[in-house]
């Protein structure tokens, strides 16, 4: 990627001030600055604060991480509580509207759909909503592939869509209707069979969610945290937030060699140097030198990632092997060779 030179003017106390803090942090102003501005960029709005105070910063983004996790099973659980709620007032709405002067099999077929099978599906579908976002299943969930129970959900969004335009259609007929005979609502019958139907399909794809395991970037998402948990130093663990997030804008469109490379050599190395960090921070060991390391490792992930998905936009294949082929010097070389480097500015 290409560099370009900021100027700009301030107080020169202020930058003494700002050059201590950073130095007590192990980072160059320029590091610092450009963490920020790769936060503002992506996020809209100043949102963070780089500390000297490291264990408030771990348990800022470590119950960041918990939030986030909590609020897209929330999401989705609000989502399917909705569509079986949905669901439920569409068949109810059909079933009340049938007047009994309309007879013959089409008709009685319309009723037991509306009024007994498709009901007690929908019951079944909420029953296992409940079930699966009780209290003791929210561990288990956040490990769980989502985009199976988005599968789940679109599933049933489907189901819900097409019981509303049978509702259209069926309702004002009967009300316009002015004898007894049901004929001309098979297409109606057909659609409430088909979506019965359609319920019995999705009752697996719920249970290969539960069975599921998070792929791709959620995957490696739950590896980097599971990687920083026991991280303390502040710096380290806003590097990592933003490769998490643009693991999660980008890794799913990267090609497959690209991931494999990802997630058996360059995740493995930086879960490796999180691990001594972690070891230094306990020890009260070269926690400087640790660190320096695990940043050069984010920077390499955020370089493949990136030069997965916008390759010649952003970085050349000759700046991304040299930055490669140094990492891996540094992680064969790791004690005193990886005390001795530090943050880049």
């Amino acid at each position: 990627m290409a560099q370009v030179m900021v100027n700009f003017r301030m107080d020169e106390d202020l930058k003494k001030h700002m050059e201590q803090a950073c130095k007590e942090m192990g980072l160059s102003m320029t590091a610092a600055f450009t963490i920020f501005a790769a936060k503002v960029s992506r996020e809209k709005r100043i949102p963070f604060e780089i500390t000297a105070q490291p264990h408030a910063a771990a348990d800022c983004l470590r119950q960041r991480a918990r939030e986030d996790a909590a609020s897209a099973l929330q999401r989705r659980q609000e989502r399917l509580e909705e569509l079986c709620g949905d669901i439920r007032r569409t068949l109810t709405a059909i079933h009340t509207a049938i007047p009994a002067s309309i007879t013959g099999l089409t008709m009685e077929r319309i009723r037991l759909l509306c009024g007994d099978e498709l009901k007690e599906k929908t019951a079944e579908a909420a029953k296992s909503a409940g079930a699966l976002f009780s209290g003791r299943n929210a561990g288990a969930l956040q490990n769980r592939d989502l985009g199976v129970l988005d599968e789940y959900l679109d599933g049933l969004s489907a189901i819900a869509q097409q019981l509303q335009e049978v509702e259209r259609a069926l309702i004002p007929a009967m009300k316009s209707r002015r004898d007894g005979d049901s004929g001309g609502f098979e297409p109606c019958e057909q659609a409430l069979a088909a979506a019965s139907q359609e319920f019995d399909a999705l009752a697996p794809v719920l249970e290969r969610f539960l069975h599921s395991a998070a792929s791709g970037a959620h995957a490696v998402r739950a590896r980097l945290r599971k990687a920083a948990a026991a991280v303390e130093t502040g710096y380290v663990l806003a590097a990592l937030d933003n490769l998490e997030g643009l693991v999660l804008r980008q890794y799913d469109s990267l090609e497959e060699r690209t991931r494999v490379r990802v997630e058996a050599d360059y995740l493995q190395t930086l879960e490796l140097t999180l691990r001594e960090l972690s070891q230094a921070e306990r020890e009260a060991g070269d926690v400087g030198g640790k660190a320096a390391l695990c940043l050069r490792a984010v920077n390499v992930l955020l370089q493949v990632v990136s030069e997965g998905s916008q390759a010649r936009r952003e970085w050349t294949d000759r700046s991304l092997e040299a930055e490669v082929e140094a990492l891996e010097r540094l992680a064969a070389m790791r004690g005193d060779a990886a005390g001795s480097v530090k943050p880049e500015g």
